[in-house]
């Protein structure tokens, strides 16, 4: 279906009127709850592909740029998919960033899953509320840009996609950005102290490092089957991201969660794909304060609370083995790439 740029600007139109007529949810400040994801539609028309076509072609015409797709994995021979839209916004990007050079840009691109149970065929994206305070530090300054973002997100799905809106939230709720430590020991604390340098090269060249980093992500790592899904040049910022993604690191994620904290989910066959926007993780390969070139990645175990801390304690105990594993594997990779 080609959507012509006039249409689009209506159907936002038209689709801001249906935000102003659902629930209001509050303002994006610190003390309020809200999950890691948010429902935009519910049972949407349409097949995954027709759907992903028509919310690209909305996006891009409404200023995003699709950096990646990329398609979950197959937990339990599930017969459900799930397809994640990875999106860039130029502007709300920049002011991720500014707000914070070293951790900004995990919270610069947006994730929009759609993805299929028992009740039909849903769309929800990664909270940009919950997840930007987490890593900005409940900087409150920066709060009512999320909450705009948020909107502007939502409308542009909207535009594109028929079925039953929805502000419904889901995965943890957070009424702050910091994340506790599990039993009081495991990956809590502030987001900035949980970053991983993994390699500092005093001379080189940011798209050189960029690219040999990209290239060693091709094909598929041999355990967690990790691979490329996007890259994300931000000059302006001496900042480049990466994003990876892969089976079966996904598929075991969605295991581990289940229904999550969601009870209506319980009898469902794969309910875990609901939280399949928690992936790609991130990269980010940037230029500090005296022209060093860094390579970091957030601690796996802080991110993986920060998507799936809605597992439950339990959930995350008896799996403590796999985030190292899969951070292992990331920098052994990362390694051989800047070496050849």
């Amino acid at each position: 279906m080609n959507i012509r740029k006039s249409s689009v600007s209506a159907a936002l139109i038209m689709a801001l009127a249906v935000l102003a007529l659902l629930p209001f949810t509050g303002s994006a400040f610190a003390g309020e709850s809200y999950g890691v994801y948010q429902y935009v539609v519910r049972k949407a028309e349409g097949t995954i592909d027709e759907i992903s076509a028509t919310i690209t072609e909305a996006a891009v015409n409404s200023g995003w740029t699709v950096s990646g797709t990329t398609d979950s994995g197959d937990p339990d021979k599930c017969d459900f998919r799930s397809r994640v839209l990875v999106l860039f916004n130029p502007q709300y990007a920049d002011e991720m960033v500014g707000a914070n050079t070293e951790t900004g840009p995990y919270a610069a691109l947006d994730r929009v899953n759609i993805f299929q149970d028992e009740e039909g065929t849903h769309v929800s994206v990664v909270n940009p509320n919950s997840i930007d305070r987490t890593v900005l530090m409940d900087d409150t300054r920066y709060a009512d840009i999320s909450e705009k973002h948020l909107q502007e997100l939502r409308a542009m799905i909207l535009s594109a996609v028929k079925g039953n809106p929805s502000t419904a939230q889901y995965g943890q709720f957070r009424t702050e950005g910091k994340i506790g430590k599990t039993m009081g020991i495991v990956a809590g604390g502030d987001f900035n102290k949980l970053i991983h340098q993994k390699f500092k090269l005093e001379n080189g060249d940011m798209t050189a490092v960029s690219e040999a980093i990209a290239r060693a992500f091709q094909e598929k790592t041999r355990t967690w089957g990790l691979k490329l899904v996007y890259r994300v040049d931000m000059p302006a910022r001496d900042v480049c991201i990466l994003g990876i993604s892969g089976s079966p690191m996904d598929t075991k994620s969605f295991q581990i969660v289940g229904s999550g904290q969601d009870k209506t989910r319980e009898g469902f066959k794969c309910p875990g794909l609901s939280h399949a926007a928690a992936y790609p993780i991130e990269i980010v390969i940037y230029k500090d304060a005296k022209g060093v070139i860094r390579v970091a990645m957030i601690d796996v175990m802080y991110r993986m609370k920060m998507y799936f801390e809605d597992a439950g304690t339990t959930a995350f105990m008896k799996n403590m083995k796999m985030p190292g594993s899969i951070e292992k594997e990331i920098e052994k990779t990362i390694k051989k790439g800047l070496e050849q």
